[in-house]
């Protein structure tokens, strides 16, 4: 008799063969038929067809509730239509220029004004280029030559900031770790390597791996202590701009030298942003005869400001409050419900981002997790029901899941806790 571990498998298998068919033509000219690590599961992941609000349809004519949002760079859903339409008037006049636009100036207005403490602002295309800029700033406006981050904390492909994460740990001279949520952590490191350290940077909430907000107080201390040892505070907000109007710094209090943005800013294109001091930003002055260069043809291009002029104007403290409420509700359906079914199943999370493990405790987010395996059937369980969430159980709620379709996200992902029931 074949188990319902293998059946679980099977009902993939059996519900996404056109899937299977284009994976298979990927896979011969993309490694793993994939072009990023993060959205790839076992067996093969879905190809998708088109999205339209809170869902995404595959090839084979399936809908999801989306919960993972590119990876939470698509708060408002799949082809939002005021979005759509700021596209359309841009394309009709072309989307890349050499120089300034209308939109590009409006929009650095705005994340100026809703950052706290944000002078002037830069630029970039990816969170990744965005979090390489911050520390090229921090290491001229310094002198200073290290880092200093998180343990398991991601802040995009750049080889500095990919130490503590895939195995790896600190790269000598250039990058120190400590543990997250630790203070006395940071303040061994800033100590023993005092005069060396250009920056620290931190994410406000960890959300790659295991969902692991900072401890009260945590983040507003960790600024203090940069500033005693000469170091600037780089806060990488590309996750978790969605916690509050003004961002994370706004949401818990405190103020960075230099903010960190990408994700949702582009409105579904690539733009990334670095905001923080005149002090610091205005070493990118062009007039200046000792500028800090920094390059890039797209940077501030006119289709992705104008669509992220939109994205955040409508990013509300209103849509905010609602999204967090809808993520509670989700969040506690999925823990009483598992636990009447008998299956051990943790959430965590701040706001309207969450993680989800099969696991009787919160996993470790730097250690072994030995939910692994568990967790990654029930993503699998989760999509045969119809719901996308992060390979990682990474989750989020975009601003257009309504009331009534966060009723049928519960339902299909009570039916996916019964699979996993059926296993355990």
């Amino acid at each position: 008799m074949k188990t319902m571990r293998a059946l679980i498998a099977e009902t993939y298998l059996g519900r996404t063969p056109m899937s299977e068919v284009l994976m298979t033509r990927a896979a011969a000219v993309m490694p793993g038929g994939s072009t990023r690590t993060v959205g790839w599961f076992a067996p093969y992941p879905v190809v998708f067809d088109h999205g339209d609000g809170a869902f995404l349809y595959d090839v084979d004519g399936h809908d999801y509730v989306d919960l993972f949002g590119n990876g939470l760079s698509l708060i408002h859903g799949h082809c939002y239509p005021p979005l759509r339409e700021a596209a359309e008037a841009v394309l009709a006049r072309g989307t890349a220029w050499s120089g300034a636009s209308v939109q590009q100036i409006e929009f650095a207005e705005i994340l100026c004004q809703r950052i706290p403490g944000g002078e002037l602002m830069r630029f970039a295309n990816t969170g990744t280029e965005a979090a390489m800029l911050a520390v090229k700033l921090a290491r001229r406006a310094t002198g200073r030559h290290g880092v200093l981050k998180a343990w398991a904390a991601y802040h995009g492909s750049y080889d500095d900031l990919e130490a503590g994460l895939h195995g790896q740990g600190a790269i000598d001279g250039r990058v120190w770790l400590g543990e997250f949520g630790d203070l006395d952590s940071f303040r061994r490191v800033l100590r023993a390597h005092a005069g060396e350290i250009a920056a620290v940077v931190m994410e406000p909430v960890m959300f790659t791996g295991v969902v692991t907000p900072a401890p009260e107080g945590f983040l507003a201390a960790l600024v203090d202590l940069a500033h005693e040892y000469g170091a600037l505070f780089v806060l990488d907000d590309c996750l978790m701009f969605r916690l509050d109007a003004c961002g994370s710094a706004g949401k818990y209090g405190f103020q960075a030298d230099l903010t960190v943005l990408g994700k949702f800013i582009g409105g579904g294109t690539p733009v990334g942003a670095v905001v923080g001091k005149e002090s610091l930003l205005s070493l990118f002055d062009p007039r200046r005869s000792d500028r800090l260069y920094h390059g890039g043809s797209f940077n501030g291009n006119v289709l992705g400001t104008a669509c992220g002029k939109v994205a955040v104007e409508h990013l509300t403290s209103e849509r905010i409050i609602a999204m967090d409420r809808r993520t509670a509700s989700m969040r506690d359906t999925l823990e009483r419900y598992a636990a009447r079914a008998g299956v051990p199943l943790v959430t965590s999370g701040a706001g309207s981002t969450f993680g989800v493990y099969l696991s009787e405790s919160l996993p470790s987010a730097t250690g072994p997790r030995d939910d692994a395996a568990l967790s990654a059937l029930f993503q699998l369980a989760a999509v045969n029901r119809g719901v996308l969430f992060g390979d990682g159980g990474e989750a989020a709620v975009p601003t257009v899941l309504s009331d009534e379709v966060l009723i049928e996200t519960e339902r299909r992902l009570c039916l996916a806790i019964d699979d996993i029931a059926a296993v355990i």
